[in-house]
């Protein structure tokens, strides 16, 4: 199939670069406009109660910095989740998931209480670290700069009690 007819199958008439650009993909509004952001932040309270600020920072964080939403875009939901009954705001200004907010995102009853489970945690770790293993195997040539580094880590994974 030719370059020009791959195009037009995608819709573009044969123009798929001008309307292509990749630095104006915006992950952030999109995620909002179709309701992601309200799953995103109910699920994160069903892991612990939180300030608004708390849900900024903790966005960021898993992220690994990519998106830090802004407060113009937490606060709001915050008070539509809280007036539709799905979390509540505590004394110490935390918002904590309600029952029918844990409905909302299909936990049980009860489920919403229980937070992350560490062996969870571990196993997130342990996958990641077999990943950037395999990723650190593919660029061995770039690897000499970082030898303490790398030595420094094996030597602390080397002294875990695994027993």
């Amino acid at each position: 199939m030719s370059r020009e007819r791959s195009e037009r199958d995608w819709g573009y008439g044969g123009d798929f670069n001008r309307h292509f650009d990749p630095g104006n993909f915006s992950f952030a509004r999109s995620f909002r406009r179709h309701g992601g952001m309200k799953y995103y932040v109910l699920w994160l309270l069903s892991q612990k109660p939180m300030k608004g600020s708390e849900i900024i920072e903790e966005v960021q964080k898993q992220t690994m910095g990519w998106w830090r939403p802004s407060p113009g875009t937490v606060y709001p939901l915050l008070t539509a989740l809280e007036k539709k009954g799905f979390i509540r705001r505590l004394d110490d200004l935390k918002y904590e998931l309600t029952p029918t907010g844990a409905e909302e995102i299909g936990l049980k009853p009860g489920e919403e209480a229980q937070g992350r489970k560490e062996a969870g945690d571990i196993e997130r770790i342990i996958t990641e670290i077999e990943g950037y293993t395999s990723y650190l195997e593919e660029e061995q040539p770039s690897l000499p700069e970082y030898r303490e580094r790398i030595l420094e880590i094996i030597s602390r994974l080397s002294k875990l009690k695994l027993e």
